[in-house]
């Protein structure tokens, strides 16, 4: 018989993690634990205030689930199944199904890629991600954090500051830079005009989901007019992706916590290869657990913003190492 249960993560930040609609210097994730005899195994929640989550939605959701699930599963694909028949918030849905997984992947002894109908892919190489902060502290925290040893950077942008803040990080680095504006701009002709500003276009790899997800036809017409690539992000979800995203993007940002499970985030990673989009790899704020899981469907992905665990001051499960911005398994405890 499997018992379920959930423990609270409190996760101070090495430094402010500031984006265009929030702030923290801590951020509190929830770890599931499922146990059947002897064995026992662990999946990371990472709940986002974004998508309508909360600590407090996170536990009383999964009292429901303990309460009304069933004692026993017989595969993955029941429990996925029982998870979709739920109102269970997506990030909780991750946290229960990786958890399960994890469970049948230390019973049978296969690696979790093999368990999925995937390759394993032993490191890739991720973006590190800058956050919003005056101007005049960017060149300190470049030097502070070791920033030079990635091979790419991710800033976190607002459309006031926009401009200064990724001429000032283009100033002090010779990599490409992916702009994640977290749905902060107003217009596609906002947008334009932003890009328009650059010297060198080309050091820019591409802009994140720069408008609202709502803004459908204002990302229409800036599909049609950008000169860098578009990467969506909050405009995937759960959701398949399908025609509407080919239209608007260029690629897509699947997060596990959004898709709610290995296998829906799975079947949106072959959905997007399919309609010849671009693909990427991303994460909250997550301790190595989150991000070992990540790795375990990096397979075939163009892009990787994995930087998660790196921002936590002691990650409590050491399950990822990284060097010269290169993400791997930690295999010595």
């Amino acid at each position: 018989m499997f018992t379920w249960s959930i423990k609270e993560l409190e996760l101070p930040l090495k430094f402010t993690w500031n984006i265009s609609r929030n702030s923290s210097d801590t951020k509190k994730n929830f770890c599931v634990k499922v146990k059947n005899g002897s064995i026992e195994a662990l999946g990371e929640v990472a709940f986002n205030v974004r998508y309508g989550e909360s600590r407090e939605l996170i536990l009383e959701k999964f009292e429901e689930f303990k309460n009304n699930a069933p004692q026993d599963f017989n595969g993955v694909e029941s429990l996925v199944a029982y998870l979709e028949s739920t109102d269970l918030p997506q990030s909780l849905k991750f946290g229960i199904e990786s958890s399960f997984v994890h469970y049948i992947s230390i019973l049978s002894g296969k690696a979790v890629p093999l368990l999925m109908g995937t390759t394993i892919v032993s490191s890739v190489k991720s973006s590190f991600s800058i956050p919003i902060m005056e101007i005049g502290k960017i060149e300190s925290f470049i030097i502070e954090n070791n920033l030079k040893r990635f091979s790419v950077l991710k800033v976190k942008v607002n459309q006031e500051i926009a401009t200064d803040f990724c001429n000032e990080v283009l100033k002090h680095t010779n990599v490409p830079l992916r702009i994640d504006a977290n749905e902060s701009f107003m217009s596609a002709r906002d947008t334009l005009n932003f890009l328009e500003k650059f010297k060198d276009i080309n050091r820019i790899e591409f802009l994140e989901q720069p408008l609202s997800s709502s803004a459908h036809e204002e990302s229409l017409e800036l599909k049609q007019h950008s000169p860098v690539m578009l990467i969506a992000d909050e405009s995937v979800t759960n959701e398949e992706v399908n025609q509407y995203h080919v239209e608007r993007f260029h690629g897509v940002n699947i997060k596990l916590m959004k898709s709610g499970g290995y296998l829906k985030a799975l079947k949106q990673l072959r959905q997007a290869k399919r309609l010849g989009l671009k693909t990427m790899l991303g994460c909250m704020v997550e301790t190595s657990l989150g991000i070992s899981s990540a790795l375990n469907i990096a397979a075939g992905v163009d892009y990787f913003d994995l930087d998660g665990c790196l921002l936590i001051k002691e990650d409590p499960y050491k399950l990822i190492s990284e060097e010269n911005g290169k993400i791997f398994y930690s295999y010595i405890q």
